[in-house]
């Protein structure tokens, strides 16, 4: 149905109000959410979202134009994809996205050298006047030409006699086809879209003692798109796809206030995701259907388990070693690590997101003891969470020597550094020496493990009060 003969009358006040009439225009077709069969929305890392739905359309035989409406207002118009039932008896011609939304600016341009009527209060007749005018522009504030005059400034209430078809409500693809039968097809269409995220957010439960944990990971969803979608089945994919920027530059859809809850398919049973190998990727499916509001935020439980071992550690990393650095000490790194394997109670694909640790007071209230941002980890591999600096675990570093060889290019350096725990408690502390060139540690007070080609580690255990002191001795070419 065109818009142009529903429409009868638009008041441009403060807001418009559309007053349909009944007239239809044959040339026209309008498919709506209404219309839905089925729709499923699966949500990629990148803050893209891929959607297929289908429509049951009536149309009759002959070219026609048919409005698809209910779409986001960010979608990305060259990712459409469109079948038919019977493609041989529905073929598309054209596709255009129209997003030339309906609003008073936009009307009042339309309406540029055309007629429109202004109503006015009249407080000698009780009653509003109304004046024929025409819109000569419209560049913030109107100008009109009524009778023989230019006029500026004539404000009231103005009407405009119908909706030019190219505006339209809210975003909407309209197609130009040609249909070759009568009976009711399937309209199966597919598209990406902006707007649409997703995130896993972790809470990792310490027990007393730190060396157990519980773990339990919700799906976080964030729908900007400009549309809902009802009753949707939703799919996350998890992993770094590639994906070409190409956001859209058109106008936001005006929004539409929706009840608080939907209309949706609910089940006694609590959702779950269920999980899939997807090429290099992984596919998590919800078992039931859910509506994805738009602007609207919405989390669903990933996993929940107990009984993770963890293992705390104070880390000192990139320790200032410089002379006259005696005075200045620095607070230890607090971190957690954690084997994402089945003998630890996990062994699953653990999706990028923020993880937020916790725990109990003397009063069993659980306190956050901080936050950090996990990468995609697979099977087998560690999770290393820091959440802030130890407040009792401090520490000193200091060159003692430092010699240029004569011969090579290099030279040789020993260090000091001081580890104190204020601490009631006995503790083990990471400290790593940060390194550059061809090295080799020639002596040390404490055994090293290299890390990496600049890191090499020590564990090193301190008593309940006690200060310890790690001593080494490196030398370095350069090439």
């Amino acid at each position: 149905m065109s818009l142009k003969k529903k429409l009868t009358t638009v008041c441009i006040t403060s807001i418009i109000l559309l007053c349909f009439g009944t007239d239809a225009d044959p040339s026209f077709d309008s498919s709506t959410e209404e219309d839905r069969k089925n729709v499923s929305v699966t949500i990629y890392n990148g803050g893209v979202g891929l959607v297929r739905e289908t429509r049951n359309i009536d149309l009759p035989k002959g070219i026609r134009i048919l409005r698809f409406e209910d779409v986001p207002s960010q979608i990305i118009p060259q990712t459409v994809r469109v079948k038919a039932t019977d493609p041989k008896k529905l073929t598309v011609f054209e596709q255009n996205y129209e997003y030339d939304l309906i609003s008073q600016e936009r009307l009042l341009e339309k309406y540029i050298g055309k007629e429109v009527t202004i109503y006015r209060d009249s407080y000698e007749k009780g009653k509003e006047i109304p004046t024929k005018a025409t819109l000569i522009a419209n560049n913030g504030s109107p100008v009109y030409k009524i009778g023989n005059e230019i006029s500026l400034g004539y404000y009231g209430r103005v009407t405009v006699p119908t909706i030019p078809d190219n505006l339209f409500a809210k975003p909407t693809l309209v197609w130009k086809l040609k249909n070759d039968t009568e009976k009711e097809q399937e309209l199966e269409v597919s598209y990406q879209t902006h707007g649409m995220s997703w995130s896993a957010d972790y809470i990792l439960v310490l027990e007393k003692n730190e060396e157990e944990a519980g773990l339990n990971s919700w799906v976080t969803l964030n729908n900007t798109s400009g549309t809902r979608f009802s009753n949707a089945t939703l799919q996350l994919v998890a992993g770094k796809v590639q994906l070409v920027s190409n956001r859209p530059q058109h106008a936001p859809a005006m929004r539409t206030t929706k009840k608080s809850m939907e209309s949706e398919a609910y089940s006694d049973a609590a959702p779950e995701f269920q999980q899939e190998n997807l090429s290099e990727y992984y596919l998590y499916t919800l078992d039931q259907p859910t509506t994805i509001g738009y602007n609207q935020t919405k989390q669903v439980q990933l996993f929940q388990t107990d009984n993770v071992g963890i293992k705390k550690y104070f880390v000192f990393e990139n320790l200032p070693m410089y002379e006259g650095n005696e005075k200045n000490f620095n607070n230890a790194d607090v971190k957690y690590i954690f084997k994402n394997s089945k003998n630890n109670n996990l062994g699953r694909p653990l999706p990028s997101g923020t993880i937020r640790v916790f725990k109990a007071d003397s009063k069993g209230r659980q306190q956050l003891l901080g936050e950090d941002t996990i990468d995609h980890t697979p099977e087998n591999e560690e999770v290393r969470i820091k959440t802030g600096q130890a407040f009792d675990v401090v520490a000193n570093g200091k060159r003692t020597s430092f010699e240029n060889f004569k011969i090579s290019d290099g030279n040789k350096a020993s260090y000091s550094v001081e580890i104190r725990n204020r601490k009631k408690e006995n503790i083990e502390v990471r400290f790593y020496a940060s390194l550059w060139g061809d090295w080799t540690m020639t002596k040390s007070s404490h055994k090293f493990i290299k890390e990496s080609s600049t890191k090499t580690y020590s564990d090193v255990p301190i008593k309940a009060g006690e200060t310890v002191k790690v001593d080494y001795t490196i030398e370095t070419k350069y090439w």
